[in-house]
């Protein structure tokens, strides 16, 4: 963290010591390092990425469902703003050495949505190098009163106003933000502040269930009705929504 703080500061033109110049001395600042930083950034994400889906089979009908799959991919692109949001995570890699992004469901326009975290903002485990053998991640988050109350209707405000609440503008009749730790692990994900558990649940994305589809079978002289499940996950195994980036490969 304290390296993350002097990177911090000599990015925001803080390296000079001023009160050592002499009077006769112009004491203004060339941030150089602002410059390269700002210079590297929109070069490393100009490249617009190409999406590519390839068919199932070779059949028409699955390779019209991959091209318009490979449209939506790079449309959804756009609309997210990858490439502002990637120049984001560019800028954590050069101050805070690795970068934070989270895909998660936007509940109010019922569409993905991806954000970009502070790294100084996520705890993980010490002395662990690849980021897909990490046994848990946490953020740390800050909820008003009234978002603690929206969010978590069963928590009671009054049992959370303790020391550990914090005022964002450190003056009087300023509101107060209640730290809060979201722990994931690939199954579930918990809320906690004060070290009171506000709510636990089962990987919102994804299908533990699963869909049951029926499907006739006629091939023989009695037609049979075959019943299955239908899991609708992508991945091979449940995994939780962080998305880490490094300059270096550790994994």
């Amino acid at each position: 963290m304290q390296k993350q703080k002097i990177s911090e500061q000599y990015y925001i033109g803080n390296q000079t010591d001023r009160d050592l110049i002499a009077s006769h001395l112009c004491n203004s600042v060339e941030n150089r390092i602002f410059e390269a930083v700002e210079t590297i950034a929109p070069v490393c994400t100009a490249s617009a990425h190409q999406f590519m889906v390839l068919p199932g089979s070779e059949d028409e009908k699955s390779l019209e469902k991959s091209q318009k799959l490979q449209k939506v991919l790079t449309r959804k692109y756009e609309e997210k703003e990858m490439q502002k949001k990637l120049e984001t995570v560019v800028r954590h890699l050069m101050l805070y050495r690795f970068g934070v992004m989270k895909w998660c469901w936007d509940e109010v326009r019922d569409d993905i949505d991806i954000k970009v975290i502070d790294p100084r903002l996520i705890m993980v485990p010490k002395m662990r190098l690849d980021p897909h053998d990490i046994p848990y991640k946490i953020e740390i988050q800050e909820y008003t009163r009234d978002e603690i109350e929206e969010y978590f209707p069963k928590i009671k405000v009054e049992d959370l106003m303790t020391e550990d609440s914090v005022d964002i503008n450190k003056s009087k009749g300023a509101k107060k933000v209640y730290r809060v730790y979201e722990v994931w692990i690939p199954e579930m994900v918990v809320w906690f502040c004060n070290n009171i558990l506000l709510e636990k649940k089962a990987n919102p994305y994804w299908d533990f269930e699963g869909t049951e589809k029926t499907a006739i079978d006629k091939s023989g002289k009695v037609p049979k009705i075959n019943k299955t499940l239908r899991f609708r996950n992508h991945f091979d195994r449940p995994t939780d929504p962080y998305v880490f980036f490094s300059t270096f490969e550790v994994g």
